[in-house]
C-alpha cells in the first residue's frame, strides 16, 4: 500500500493516468467493479489484477497485489518501494557494498560449518538474515524499476 494509505490500484491507475471510466472500459469491468476494487470494498481478482499490471505498466501493483490477498506471499515477499531503476540500482549497489565490508558471509559459514546452530549463533545469524532481507528488497525493487517481474 501507497505510504498515504491510498489504494495501490487506484494509485497505479492514476499513476498510468486513466480515468476510471476508460480503465474500466480497458479491464473489461464495470466502473462500478473498478470503484469497489479502489475503495478495497472488494478484493481484486487475480486476473483482473494481472490486466491492471499490464494496462497499468505497473510490476510493483503486482507485488502489492500478492502481498495484499495472500498471507504466503506477504510473508515470502518484500514490501518494495516504487523508484526509478536508477535509484534502486544505486541502492543494492550500496547494500552490497555494506553487506561485504561487514563480512555476514564468513561469519555465516563459520554458523553452517558444524550443522548447529548454537544459542550463541542465533543472534548473529538473525542479524545476517535482516540483512539479507534488506538486499532481497532492494534487489526487487531493481527488478521492477526494469520492469521485470520474473
Amino acid at each position: 500500500m501507497p505510504e498515504d494509505g491510498r489504494n495501490i490500484y487506484k494509485t497505479c491507475r492514476e499513476l498510468a493516468g486513466y480515468t476510471q471510466e476508460h480503465a474500466a472500459e480497458l479491464l473489461g469491468c464495470s466502473v462500478r467493479a473498478l470503484a469497489r476494487y479502489e475503495s478495497g470494498e472488494a478484493l481484486v481478482p487475480d486476473p483482473v489484477a494481472y490486466s491492471m499490471i499490464q494496462l497499468y505498466n505497473s510490476h510493483f501493483l503486482g507485488v502489492e497485489h500478492l502481498r495484499q490477498v495472500s498471507l504466503v506471499a506477504a510473508e515470502l515477499l518484500p514490501p518494495v518501494e516504487p523508484c526509478t531503476l536508477q535509484t534502486a540500482a544505486l541502492r543494492l549497489f550500496n547494500c552490497v557494498a555494506d553487506f561485504v565490508d561487514k563480512h555476514p558471509d564468513v561469519r555465516l559459514l563459520r554458523i553452517a560449518e558444524d550443522g548447529i546452530i548454537d544459542e550463541t549463533e542465533r543472534p548473529v545469524l538473525e542479524d545476517i538474515l535482516t540483512e539479507l532481507e534488506h538486499l532481497t528488497r532492494v534487489f526487487t525493487e531493481v527488478r521492477l524499476a526494469a520492469g521485470r517481474s520474473t
